[in-house]
Formats: structure tokens, sequence, C-alpha cells
């Protein structure tokens, strides 16, 4: 299951060039675990709009972050950290220690990506983990169950179930789905989000893409934890 993500020497060297600002720095320390929206970052890290857009084309053009549209709202864009500057910069001297945490990923339907993230959460950490869906389907699509199978992870028992089915309150949430993050998900101490591509009404590729990032942020969460 391992996914070669390691950043040649180039790009090595041209994220430590890019990092050598301490605003930059402070923007990827804030996507670390979460994708943001620009006005988000701003928040974080109290840096005007202008000045924002200056250091974000920095980091883009280094290759430490890229950004896209949302697949919710069109009019958001989302900022996430490149999975290969990980090996880079090291673990999240900050990072939370998730470890006994009651954990639920949520997407619309719950029938592929917060599938997947919960049974890579369960297989990587030995923890129990949830998901549910804002929108659930009536069953796991079958090419995420000819995915996960692929890998071990058998899915076709399980079922999708909506927000209310979820009894015990998660003391983390982690969003698979723009539109489920945009949609409000569940309430948690921690709330992070993942950008990832919904692959249904694609192809086996489409839902092996998802799973192969879904794989990559699973295991860099929980290192981080």
């Amino acid at each position: 299951m391992d996914i070669d993500r390691s950043p040649n020497l180039a790009q090595r060297a041209g994220v430590h060039r890019a990092l050598g600002d301490p605003h930059r720095l402070r923007i990827v320390d804030a996507l670390r675990r979460s994708d943001r929206t620009p006005s988000e970052l701003a928040g974080l890290t109290g840096l005007g709009s202008n000045l924002l857009a200056f250091h974000l084309d920095v980091l883009a053009e280094a290759e430490v972050i890229t950004r896209h549209r949302s697949e919710g709202d069109g009019r958001r864009r989302y900022v996430r950290l490149d999975p290969r500057v990980s090996a880079v910069i090291g673990p999240d001297p900050g990072a939370p220690d998730l470890t006994g945490e009651r954990v639920l990923f949520v997407c619309t339907a719950n029938s592929a990506r917060s599938q997947f993230a919960a049974a890579l959460w369960s297989r990587v950490t030995g923890q129990p983990a949830e998901s549910a869906g804002s929108t659930p389907a009536d069953a796991v699509h079958p090419l995420a169950v000819q995915v996960g199978t692929r890998y071990g992870l058998e899915l076709a028992e399980r079922h999708p179930r909506s927000y209310r089915e979820v009894t015990s309150p998660p003391q983390v949430v982690v969003s698979v789905c723009d539109r489920a993050r945009e949609g409000g998900p569940p309430p948690a101490p921690l709330q992070l989000h993942w950008s990832v591509a919904d692959p249904v009404g694609g192809d086996e590729a489409a839902f092996q893409a998802a799973f192969d990032e879904l794989h990559t942020r699973v295991q860099s969460l929980a290192r981080a934890a």
C-alpha cells in the first residue's frame, strides 16, 4: 500500500528557500493537518489579503501548496499542503495527541471517501473510527468496495449512515468532502478538512486516486498524533 511521494532534491531545496520567511512558515503550519480557505489562513496568520496572496504565490511556485476551487461552493478556494512537503519539514511540534480520541470522518453520501478514511484510520492506528454522511447513499459504492478489497479493507458489509445515527459525540471530525464541510459537519472540539475530489461518477481510477490521497493523509495525521 506504500505510495512513493518522496520529494526530489530540487523540490527539497525549493521548499527550504520558500520557508525562509516566517510568514510562509506560519502558513505552512496552519496547513499541516487541514486544508484552509484563504480567509481562514488570513485569520490564523494575521496577514492582510494582499500580503497573504503574495506569500501563497511564492509557496505555490515552490510546489509547497496547491489551490483549487471547491466542489461545493464554487466561489470558495481551498489551499492544501503538497503531501511531499511533510517529508521535508518533519513532524508538527504543535500537533495534538489524538490517541484514544473518537474520530469521525464525514462526506456527503458516506459511500466512498469517508468509508475509506475510517477504515484506513483503524488500519494505521489500531484505533476504531466512524464515518457518516450528510445525505447517505443506500450502499457503499461498488468501486469503493473493489478498491478497498484490493488492500484488505472489507467495505461490502458496511452501510452508509447519517449524522443522526452517530450516537457518541466525536472529539475529532474530519470532513473529506467540500460539500459536507460547507454544509456544516457534526460539532467537535477539533474540526479538520481534507478537500478530496469526489470519485462517484468516475471510473475505478478515480476511486483509486481518492484512496491513495486519503491513505497519505491518514498516515500523516496518525504520525502527528
